[in-house]
């Protein structure tokens, strides 16, 4: 028991847990956006995803989800901050200058970028999957008796708040992506000469692109042209 906690309270596995969740979560923003662009189809096609979504294997699937990516992201909260307070403990005064003048924002700032998230991310489910915030957007009922899930998005995209929070946080998620991306490549050893540059833009990319197609939903009924 002694040797696997030893293993477990590492610095390279809780950097290999961190890399692995970051992976898994990246994942799911990946597959989350797409469900989002429905709405770009039209009521019809987004209320029916939402209920294939819940019935899915008599909604044993959603639970599923929901429970690996509870799990990878509370994994991967932990082992920041692990990782974190080790690196300021280990981090001399005189070090910590010359890596702050090497370093990026997006790396300098990643765990406080990833404590926004989290505090973002509790807030979104309770607003658009617990329907304890922002109540009077939850109850949309379509004409087939199916939650309007369509609808529900739409109306709060009309409230300048959500809107303004909702693009924040996405802005951060992009620069948490900046630097996160290529540091998981780096931890999981992919590291060859050539495709290293391509490495180094995976974070950039894939963080520009999942940040540009989340506010496209939000942009999209601010300026009327979804409905």
């Amino acid at each position: 028991m002694q040797p696997l906690l030893a293993i477990w309270n590492s610095t390279i596995f809780q950097k290999w847990v961190m890399a692995v969740t970051g992976i898994v979560l990246v994942g799911f923003l990946a597959g989350h956006l797409s469900g989002n662009l429905l709405i770009f189809l039209g009521p019809d096609h987004m209320n029916a995803y939402g209920v294939e979504l819940r019935e899915l294997l008599h909604g044993s699937v959603i639970w599923v989800t929901r429970i690996g990516l509870l799990l990878a992201f509370v994994l991967h909260v932990r082992a920041g901050i692990v990782l974190a307070a080790r690196n300021r403990k280990s981090t001399g005064v005189s070090n910590s200058k010359v890596t702050n003048k090497t370093s990026t924002i997006a790396s300098r700032t990643m765990v406080y970028s990833g404590l926004l998230i989290l505090f973002y991310v509790i807030y979104h489910l309770a607003h658009f999957t617990w329907g304890l915030a922002h109540t009077e957007y939850y109850s949309y009922v379509d004409s087939l008796g199916r939650h309007d899930v369509y609808r529900m998005v739409v109306e709060s995209f009309r409230n300048p708040v959500i809107v303004a929070t909702y693009s924040l946080a996405m802005i951060v998620t992009g620069l948490h992506l900046n630097h996160a991306i290529s540091s998981a490549f780096q931890t999981l050893g992919i590291n060859n000469r050539r495709i290293n540059g391509l490495i180094r833009s995976a974070g950039p990319i894939v963080g520009i692109a999942l940040v540009l197609g989340f506010l496209s939903v939000p942009l999209s009924v601010v300026f009327g042209l979804v409905k």
